[in-house]
């Protein structure tokens, strides 16, 4: 008896260092690709066009306003519907389709190949308590009611778009997470394993069943806590398959360099793309998309079809709820840009079913109406 509770030991021990084995030659290997990475300057990684220092007086001016003196008008009511989620509908259909779950997230068929992008389940976007914005609908899809996941697709490190409760949630529906150089380590910290993990730096690309990712610049920053500023990289991506090419632009400001993603990974056929956490304050504007400058990338991408996301579900500006998709509609009338504006939690097939109504009319209050 005692050989056997010797040998169970021992054997737990040799797993122990098995995996701890694993873990370090894991985060050898990501600190080896990190300081050859071309965004690092030894110290952190950087956009590919300056970004001005954050303007702190007004950002503290704004945070006061935000809380204190928001007018009534600027958050919906009542709450925002949310469609059911119909997955027998969903597996029954072969076409690219998509289905906005809220936020930055989107559920994604592409080759009859399954995408996640940014999941974002939880009620609050944050990890500031009371602090943290608040969900304007109270109901929205759970992981349990999705299919199986071929990719959660992360853009960037953020609270809002790299939810911890949302990514434990999807470990064992998951088969693999691509994620910007560095995030990888707080997603093995989470419980996903690194065999899962696929870390790209802008240009970079992943092959999984005939689809190709590839990871492209953004003009963001990363942060989880106060002392790991740009210690991670973020990014945009394309997504190859057969017959249809997508866009997804992550967080990021304008810069330049959109052109040549769309010369590199163009023309898409759809593009998601962030518009709703834009303002004035320096050092934020300039990485956050306005969504005329949202309608203006777009093109520059050479996108086809325009979807807009980061509005209508947490309130992340001072402005009234829904300026940024009135916005939107007006630079992409004046542009000539096709675009579609789903409900959340509504079926898409580009062209075909869903996505043209304007759902959000009648929610909005007062003189804003």
């Amino acid at each position: 008896m005692q050989n056997t509770f010797l040998i169970g030991f021992l054997l737990a021990q040799l797993a122990l260092f098995g995996c701890v084995t694993v873990s370090n030659a894991t985060d050898l290997n990501r600190q080896q690709r990190i300081a050859k990475s071309p965004q690092w300057n030894g110290e952190k990684f950087q956009n590919p066009e300056r970004v001005p220092a954050t303007e702190w007086g007004k950002s503290l001016t704004t945070f006061w306003d935000y809380f204190f003196n928001k007018p009534e008008e600027y958050t919906p009511s009542p709450p925002l519907p949310v469609e059911p989620f119909d997955i027998s509908q969903w597996n029954e259909l072969r076409d690219l389709q998509f289905t906005w779950l809220g936020h930055t997230t989107f559920l994604i068929k592409i080759d009859d190949k399954v995408i996640l992008t940014d999941p974002m389940f939880s009620q609050q976007a944050g990890s500031y308590g009371p602090f943290s914005p608040i969900r304007y609908s109270k109901t929205l899809a759970s992981t349990n009611s999705l299919p199986v996941v071929d990719v959660v697709l992360i853009t960037h490190n953020h609270s809002d778009h790299l939810d911890e409760d949302s990514i434990k949630a999807l470990i064992p529906k998951t088969r693999h997470f691509i994620a910007p150089l560095a995030v990888g380590k707080l997603l093995e910290e989470w419980g996903v394993s690194h065999k899962k993990i696929t870390e790209l730096d802008w240009w970079q690309k992943k092959s999984i069943d005939g689809l190709t990712i590839t990871a492209a610049p953004a003009k963001h920053t990363s942060e989880r806590g106060i002392f790991d500023k740009n210690k991670t990289l973020w990014a945009s991506y394309g997504i190859q398959g057969n017959q249809q090419n997508i866009y997804l632009s992550g967080d990021s400001g304008w810069f330049k360099g959109l052109y040549e993603i769309g010369k590199r990974l163009g023309p898409f056929d759809v593009t998601f793309f962030e518009i709703g956490a834009y303002g004035e304050i320096r050092g934020w504007k300039e990485i956050h998309y306005t969504p005329e400058e949202a309608v203006k990338a777009h093109q520059a991408v050479r996108g086809k079809l325009m979807v807009p996301s980061g509005w209508a579900t947490f309130d992340l500006g001072m402005f009234p709820w829904s300026e940024p998709v009135e916005r939107l509609l007006i630079a992409a009338k004046q542009s000539r840009v096709d675009y579609l504006t789903p409900k959340i939690g509504e079926i898409v097939i580009p062209g075909k079913i869903g996505g043209r109504e304007a759902w959000w009319k009648p929610f909005i209050k007062g003189k804003d109406k």
